[in-house]
């Protein structure tokens, strides 16, 4: 299960992905998140061991590790504490379609509770197992962070492409209102003391239109 999820999700990792609107501060949290937790699967991995030989500090260890791997899961997952769900189809389906990230890793949980919760007796063939689960895991949830920075680089590009779209709309209108505006003086002088007034307001529209364009070049910057 893990190694196809590892050769599918480096398939994702060159496409740009279709994300939800998600701040950057968001994504930032999420890369964390997922980084904390290919630490944690080997911290459990080797407080397993460790208690198997009656280590009682590493069973609480491997205790404690395990119930952050578990939370971390469950937020990258479900969501939860102002985090979303996974905010792209691409990250969906790495963890609940056939990639199925989510299934192996809750597998690996449920191995890790099963020998942490042990009374005396670890299950061994349960160990043997997490430990063998431990590396491959690990190269999933690098993949997956992987994904996650991808999605968060590719979702800042999409930001500063939609900050110059819209600060070049707002240049090209304030344009055409300074041309407008200047053709709107030649008309109010024409006028006379008749255009006085319309040239005041057409003197003020072309200093708003420059300031406009002022503010979307310092935008830009």
């Amino acid at each position: 299960m893990i190694p196809t999820a590892v050769s599918r999700l480096a398939s994702v990792q060159t496409a740009l992905p279709q994300g939800e609107m998600v701040a950057p501060e968001t994504w930032s949290s999420l890369i964390n998140l997922a980084g904390r937790q290919r630490m944690l699967s080997q911290r459990i991995a080797l407080m397993a061991l460790l208690a198997d030989r009656g280590d009682r500090v590493a069973r609480s260890a491997a205790r404690d590790a395990l119930q952050q791997f578990s939370t971390a899961h469950e937020r990258l997952t479900q969501g939860g504490d102002g985090l979303p769900p996974p905010p792209a189809s691409a990250l969906r389906e790495a963890f609940f379609g056939h990639d199925g990230a989510d299934a192996a890793v809750r597998r690996f949980i449920s191995l890790a509770r099963q020998i942490v919760d042990g009374n005396g007796g670890q299950d061994r063939e349960a160990l043997t197992t997490l430990v063998e689960l431990a590396t491959p895991l690990l190269t999933l949830l690098n993949h997956l962070t992987q994904s996650y920075e991808t999605h968060a680089r590719a979702s800042a590009q999409r930001a500063q492409q939609r900050q110059a779209s819209l600060i070049s709309s707002i240049e090209r209108v304030a344009g055409e209102a300074r041309i407008v505006a200047m053709n709107a003086r030649i008309a109010a002088a024409r006028a006379g003391d008749g255009g006085r007034e319309f040239g005041v307001v057409a003197a003020r529209l072309v200093e708003v239109s420059s300031q406009i364009e002022s503010l979307s070049h310092a935008a830009m910057k």
